[in-house]
């Protein structure tokens, strides 16, 4: 299926040992997967053949419902490890998950006949699909210059497919948009060059009603953690903490009905809700923390077994499967749903509450809503950061305030958190004012307090729904940020300006007063839209802040240089002022040129060296001679 005119875009070897090709034994390329462990490779299970019908030979294991996987052997070839060989694999006893009727599940773990190096594995990660993530990978098309491996390059942008079980991707140019050849590749991020997912299925629009340059081209993956999910047994290859920290409870326990349906509500960012929550979970109130505890695990992907399952719902087909065109069937509403070859269907929506066991689906949060949950009790600051920064894909090294940190100097912060126990953490007050750094870089926070008589609790409260005049407080702490920044684009103009070339400085302290302005005139003060508005201004006016104070480092160190050369200048003059007039007149050209370079403004620094460097030179060249210039 899709576009049959593949392109490579980056043949670059990416040093990705892990990328495997699967084929049949006669050499037809069936898909792409990812090497595990010495004898374990991942892939979706719709890359498999299924046996014949007619199959005498040895059939496969059976899964948990009973169902018998496909006992065909394939042959697995490590491309990115030259010189290796393809060796025979197949399915894993116990690691077949077919595709259900709605497209769910539809992955596989196969055993290789041949153990490999265990050192070529993949760096499996949980990492939130935050939207916006640059991804890249690499599949295999049926075209035969393309057999060896094709790199194609995405962003991620949101839940999708059956249940939201799918990330949707955006491809970089719709040549990029995955294909036959691609399913059970590596979704690898760019940043960190960890695998974050598995590539699953595509959606082309071919309707001939939509001119080309308005057709859909989109692709998407499972996330690792909906992988394990399915298949619990290859979370020992999987490094980063879970998403989900609280208890588990029972599939049976007692709820508050309406507890239940204000957490979807607030977990699916509904209309009406804040970005900043702060509740009281008594102890004693088991029924209330139960409802907590099981709408985070049915938010989150890594679901466990007692939750519940949607009932099935139509879901775009694995890559490389045609839909069912029965004849006389009539075609689904809409152009777009119109197959003109076969190849055409809908896309998946955004997460769709699904119909399920569960009586009422409001209470049902989307999957994926929930990007970390964790009992924060006796937790510090930076325990808490170092859980963010993991879910985000980022690597802090270092001393305990690493963290927090690069969590500050990060642009943003794209999660929904949930933090129980929050006044029962190491330093509560320090926590909640972390959280409001947090909230103020766009993260979505539900912060759960025990004591509602905590002084935490007041804190977050006002940082939730602050009154006037904690509003004006904060309006007045921006306008001092921004008079900061306005007297730090002076420095920052006055100490570039002495080295060149001049180095351009930020000027915007004039813009940004204009918009504190425009803030303070907003027609609904105190409302939910002016606290994100002011929460978001007050994030880029502390990024404009890191922005100057960069450009004043950098000058700073270049203006360090010049005071080393000046004192690196003075010290060579000083050991020629020992030797005879007639050799100090002779080097006071060269001291004079590398004196009137270094004492310009603005200066030459790289020809101010060059200057020293020559003066330094013909100061070596005299004091080597003896005094006074006598004959040796």
């Amino acid at each position: 299926m899709g576009e049959e005119t593949e392109v490579p875009v980056n043949t670059e070897v990416r040093g990705e040992t892990w990328r495997v090709r699967i084929s049949t034994t006669g050499g037809d390329v069936l898909g792409a997967g990812i090497l595990l462990a010495a004898d374990a490779v991942l892939t979706c299970a719709h890359v498999i053949p299924a046996d014949p019908v007619d199959a005498t030979g040895p059939r496969g294991p059976r899964d948990l419902d009973g169902r018998t996987a496909p006992g065909t052997e394939v042959l697995v070839e490590l491309v990115g490890v030259p010189g290796a060989r393809p060796v025979p694999a197949r399915v894993a006893d116990g690691c077949w998950v077919p595709e259900l009727a709605d497209s769910r599940g539809d992955v596989a773990l196969l055993t290789l006949a041949e153990p490999q190096d265990a050192r070529h594995a993949a760096p499996l990660h949980r990492v939130a699909p935050t939207h916006g993530r640059s991804v890249w990978m690499c599949g295999f098309p049926s075209t035969r210059e393309l057999q060896d491996g094709v790199w194609f390059r995405a962003t991620l942008a949101g839940p999708a497919g059956p249940r939201g079980e799918w990330v949707q991707m955006f491809p970089l140019t719709p040549e990029e948009t995955v294909r036959p050849g691609f399913s059970g590749a590596a979704v690898t991020d760019v940043e960190t060059h960890r695998v974050l997912g598995m590539v699953v299925s595509r959606y082309d629009d071919r309707s001939s009603a939509a001119p080309a340059s308005g057709r859909l081209h989109l692709s998407y993956m499972i996330p690792i953690e909906t992988v394990v999910r399915h298949l619990p047994v290859i979370d020992r290859y999987v490094s980063g903490g879970r998403g989900n920290g609280l208890p588990s409870v029972p599939r049976g326990a007692a709820r508050d009905r309406e507890f239940a349906r204000w957490l979807a509500r607030w977990f699916a960012a509904a209309e009406g809700t804040r970005q900043v929550e702060a509740i009281v979970i008594k102890k004693g109130e088991a029924v209330r923390a139960a409802t907590l505890s099981r709408a985070v695990a049915l938010a989150d992907r890594e679901l466990p077994a007692d939750a519940p399952l949607p009932a099935p719902r139509r879901a775009p087909l694995p890559v490389g499967i045609r839909p069912p065109s029965p004849a006389g069937s009539p075609s689904p509403a809409g152009p777009a749903a119109a197959p003109r070859n076969g190849t055409a269907r809908r896309p998946p929506a955004p997460y769709e509450p699904p119909g399920s066991e569960e009586p009422d689906d409001g209470l049902l949060p989307p999957v994926g809503s929930v990007d970390l949950a964790l009992d924060v009790s006796g937790e510090t600051v930076a325990g808490v950061a170092g859980r963010v920064a993991d879910r985000l894909g980022l690597s802090p090294a270092g001393d305990d305030g690493s963290a927090v940190g690069l969590l500050g100097g990060a642009g943003a912060v794209p999660l929904t958190i949930v933090a129980e126990g929050v006044d029962y953490a190491a330093d509560p007050l320090a926590l909640v004012e972390f959280t409001d750094l947090l909230a103020a870089r766009g993260a979505r926070l539900l912060l759960v307090f025990r004591n509602p008589e905590s002084q935490s609790l007041e804190l977050a409260l006002r940082m939730a729904d602050p009154g006037k005049n904690e509003i004006a407080a904060r309006l007045d702490r921006v306008r001092d940020r921004i008079d900061h920044i306005a007297r730090r684009e002076r420095t920052a103009h006055d100490r570039t300006a002495l080295i060149a070339p001049v180095r351009p400085v930020p000027q915007r302290a004039a813009a940004l007063r204009l918009d504190l302005t425009a803030l303070r005139r907003h027609p609904d003060p105190g409302g939910a839209r002016f606290l994100a508005d002011l929460r978001a201004f007050e994030s880029t006016v502390e990024s404009e802040l890191l922005r100057v104070e960069e450009v004043i480092g950098l000058a700073e160190t270049q203006i360090a240089r010049r005071n080393e050369l000046r004192g690196r200048l003075e010290a060579f003059f000083a050991l020629l002022a020992a030797r005879s007039l007639e050799e100090e007149r002779a080097a006071a050209p060269l001291y004079r040129a590398a004196h009137n370079l270094l004492h310009g403004a603005p200066c030459e620094l790289a020809e101010a060296e060059r200057a020293v460097e020559r003066f330094a030179e013909a100061v070596r060249h005299h004091t080597h001679r003896p005094r006074g210039g006598d004959a040796p």
